[in-house]
């Protein structure tokens, strides 16, 4: 049973932080990005590089939904993204090469969106609160990024499989802030981060993967109560949940 929630005061570091690292920059996506127009133009070749570069990496994502890792092909990818084989081949070497920079574009942007929204709280379990929604509100706009993110069928890959752990080993490294804010913080198994933040990600997957985007908004308090339980307890972690500053009457 998890010991009641006490802040713990640090006086050197001041609130706690989500992380260790400040927030940076992440790349805009979600949408596909307009075709440029075909023939001579005076668009900048890094534009046209970029842009072709882009919807690459969201026709992967598409693909890869559809079809899965498995199966998925080239021909696929620049089906979905438009674009010729020769451009796919100028950009990526191969599909795990394409699949790999669609993870990381997802990660980083879902990294810069999480950080900046813990940087809005003082208090941690409201760090993890605020680090769930910008989590659940980019799955709602963006279910295929998340799903990627998710996907245990990428795990067929082994080289795609250890940069998806090393993802969520990082996601991991953030939670770990929380041993600092309850006594317990050192009888915690090493692995408790890993195994919240691997049961996160199969949970919502499962999720995303079978009703798409809907009841997203009734999974979310279970799925922060879930990552806050260990660390202040359940009646906190469920005052957490359902909107109540702590001290607060449930």
């Amino acid at each position: 049973m998890s010991a009641p929630y006490r802040p713990l005061a640090d006086p050197e570091r001041g609130p706690a932080s989500m992380s260790p690292q400040p927030p940076r920059p992440y790349p805009q996506g979600g949408h596909d990005p307009s075709p440029l127009p075909r023939g001579r133009h005076r668009i900048p070749a890094e534009v046209v590089v970029a842009n072709q570069r882009r919807r690459l990496i969201l026709g992967a994502t598409q693909a890869l939904a559809e079809h899965g890792y498995a199966a998925l092909t080239v021909k696929h990818v620049i089906e979905a993204a438009g674009v010729s084989r020769a451009t796919f081949y100028a950009n990526f070497d191969n599909k795990r090469d394409c699949v790999l920079a669609a993870h990381r574009d997802a990660f980083e942007r879902l990294l810069g969106l999480i950080l900046r929204a813990c940087s809005t709280e003082r208090e941690w379990p409201f760090k993890v609160k605020a680090a769930i929604a910008a989590l659940f509100d980019l799955a709602a706009e963006a279910p295929l990024e998340v799903r990627l993110l998710t996907l245990d069928a990428l795990a067929t890959d082994m080289a795609i499989a250890g940069v998806m752990t090393d993802s969520n080993t990082h996601l991991a490294a953030l939670l770990r802030e929380g041993r600092r804010h309850t006594p317990l913080g050192p009888l915690m198994p090493d692995l408790t981060e890993e195994a919240l933040i691997g049961a996160v990600s199969a949970v919502l997957g499962g999720h995303l993967l079978d009703g798409g985007v809907k009841d997203l908004a009734e999974l979310q308090p279970e799925v922060l109560q879930l990552l806050l339980t260990p660390y202040v307890g359940a009646p906190e972690a469920a005052r957490v949940a359902t909107g109540s500053r702590f001290g607060a009457a449930p």
